[in-house]
């Protein structure tokens, strides 16, 4: 439970930070415009990077949640089914988290654009790096490309993801256009798979 002071502060560090990014916000600005002094401040936070975090770690904590859930979706597929069945999980856990990115525009702002200089700088690089224990499953022998390039392929889905929902469009619409990047991803791969099981034939 966050205090009125605190409640403030925030509101004066999100509007800084979505404007300036983490390193060119002045902190004593933010504490100034809030109308407290600097003992108050250090009274909850330690540093400003400590702020930061009070602002996106429910939403990072969030994003971070449903794409594990993805990954575990995929990984309890039966392993013959894992293939066809992963553009199938994508699409279908589209919606909530589309849903929750949208609800957290600001904070999600501030974890893909505006936090250089703080732990979470390459926030979905970390996130993948660290859940492609579960996406291991997808790149072996009978999967058609490296786990290299599947690593990149997953980071740039939730990328692209990331850069929608920060476009301003509605929502319907970044839905129709992640669902069209899926398909390009899908059906690209499969073309790949036929290609590649013709080839072992000759």
């Amino acid at each position: 439970m966050i205090t009125k002071t605190q409640e403030k502060i925030h509101q004066v560090a999100m509007q800084h930070f979505l404007r300036d990014g983490f390193r060119q916000a002045s902190l004593r600005k933010i504490v100034a415009e809030s109308g407290f002094t600097s003992g108050a401040f250090y009274g909850y936070y330690k540093k400003k990077e400590d702020l930061f975090e009070a602002l996106v770690k429910d939403t990072a904590d969030g994003i971070v949640s449903r794409i594990t859930k993805i990954g575990e979706s995929v990984e309890k597929l039966p392993r013959e089914q894992v293939f066809s069945g992963m553009s199938e999980m994508f699409e279908s856990a589209l919606p909530e988290l589309l849903d929750f990115l949208l609800e957290h525009q600001d904070e999600t702002r501030l974890l893909l654009k505006c936090s250089d200089g703080t732990t979470y700088n390459n926030f979905l690089s970390d996130v993948m790096d660290h859940e492609m224990n579960y996406w291991e499953k997808i790149t072996g022998e009978n999967f058609p490309i490296s786990a290299l390039a599947s690593n990149l392929l997953i980071n740039s889905y939730f990328n692209l993801l990331g850069d929608a929902v920060l476009s301003g469009a509605a929502r319907e619409e970044i839905a129709k256009a992640m669902r069209d990047i899926n398909d390009i991803y899908s059906k690209g791969m499969m073309n790949l798979l036929k290609e590649r099981k013709e080839n072992e034939k000759l």
